[in-house]
């Protein structure tokens, strides 16, 4: 899992599926990479840091 992406999109009032749409991906795949299920790509990894407006270490470590 992880907490701080959690946290990140709670704070925005953010659904799952409002991530994943602007991701374009699915919204089980987004559940399942949040729930660290399936890892995120750089490309989706980067494109969270600009939707959160913070960097990769903000989010992921």
């Amino acid at each position: 899992m992880y907490p701080k992406l959690y946290v990140a999109r709670r704070e925005r009032n953010l659904y799952q599926k409002d991530v994943a749409k602007k991701l374009g991906i699915h919204l089980q795949t987004y559940h399942e990479k949040e729930s660290g299920k399936r890892d995120f790509t750089l490309r989706e990894a980067r494109m969270l840091a600009k939707i959160f407006d913070c960097t990769l270490n903000d989010l992921f470590w």
